[in-house]
């Protein structure tokens, strides 16, 4: 369906497991309202520029969410990730400025550009466990308001917090 910019699907058959590699680019008119319970693994790039998917929740059973699958997604309002994933690829959210605060229970890597221009993402805090945040991470997340980083973190990427106007660090 890349490119299909007249599609608009507010749902996909349930069994779908999988999701696979740039399946969905720039369809701007997909308007799925939920994913198939049974749904594992979300491929790179599945959603890239689908400004129109206003996604509030993922199902339970994801494990894996490719490098960009969500980039570009400006009506995406998930509020959590699934329990089973524990890394955000490169650019994931990168511009997802409806994306608000997002619960990432138990994230450990945050890759490159994941939240990257998602202006109105404002967390005030990191989940416990995260090692690692890529380069340009959180980069002209002006609204992100984190008091403080994980004890565990051992490794912040280049540019990772510029832009970051709202940042109010103490620790």
């Amino acid at each position: 369906f890349y490119g299909c910019t007249s599609l608009a699907l507010t749902s996909l058959p349930a069994g779908v497991t999988s999701i696979g590699e740039f399946a969905f680019v720039s369809c701007i008119l997909l308007a799925l309202t939920s994913l198939p319970a049974e749904l594992t693994s979300i491929g790179d790039a599945t959603f890239y520029g689908c400004t129109s998917l206003a996604l509030t929740s993922l199902p339970a059973g994801i494990t894996s969410i490719g490098d960009r699958a969500f980039s570009g997604c400006t009506s995406l309002a998930l509020t959590s990730l699934p329990a089973g994933v524990t890394s955000i690829g490169d650019a994931t959210f990168w511009e997802c400025t409806s994306l608000v605060s997002i619960n990432m229970p138990n994230i450990t890597t945050i890759g490159d550009a994941t939240f990257s221009g998602c202006t109105s993402l404002a967390l005030t805090s990191l989940p416990a466990g995260i090692t690692t945040i890529g380069l340009s991470a959180f980069s002209g997340c002006t609204s992100l308001a984190l008091t403080s980083l994980p004890a565990e973190l051992t490794t912040i990427g280049n540019g990772t917090f510029y832009g970051c106007t709202s940042l109010a660090l103490t620790s």
